[in-house]
């Protein structure tokens, strides 16, 4: 697998290192705020930037899970400004089905100021060569279902809709 992608000489997607993980929980912070929006079920607890913070430090070490980061090199070499993050790992698939392993994101985040220029298709795409390396028959997502902008670009990446998740709350 390619460990960089470059977009347009400005941008730079990566395999996300332990010490991006404290910015790509900044990053989720703000997903949640969005997607709040769309539904009050996707309100954080006090201690969600902490604990993602330790979830995505820990998945940047394991080989069963992936978290890629998109950057604004700094031009010296060092890490530059973090502007998108994808999460997600290997699952295998239900038993009762024919057998498939997925690559399955589980958060994708790009900041406003920054969308609409290919960093979303690129994280996309260096998730999908990472599964394909990983022996995944594909990669998998949700999305929140008010989230109509979210949709017509998976859509646009040739994903389709298999099912629906359905809440009911006490």
């Amino acid at each position: 697998m390619e460990e960089r992608h470059e977009i347009a000489g400005r941008y730079v997607v990566r395999l996300g290192r332990r010490d991006d993980a404290a910015a790509a929980a900044a990053l989720w912070i703000r997903s949640a705020e969005e997607h709040t929006a769309y539904d009050p079920v996707y309100s954080t607890s006090p201690e969600a930037e902490k604990i993602m913070r330790r979830f995505l430090a820990d998945l940047s070490s394991s080989s069963h899970s992936c978290l890629f980061v998109a950057e604004i090199p700094d031009g010296s070499g060092d890490a530059g400004e973090i502007v998108g993050f994808l999460s997600g790992e290997i699952r295998e698939g239900s038993p009762a089905f024919s057998p498939k392993t997925w690559a399955a994101v589980e958060d994708i985040y790009v900041t406003h100021e920054h969308r609409s220029r290919g960093i979303g298709r690129t994280l996309v795409d260096a998730c999908s060569e990472w599964a394909r390396d990983k022996g995944a028959d594909g990669v998998s997502l949700q999305v929140a279902a008010g989230n109509e902008r979210a949709r017509k670009f998976y859509e646009t990446l040739d994903f389709r809709e298999v099912s629906v998740y359905e809440v009911r709350e006490f």
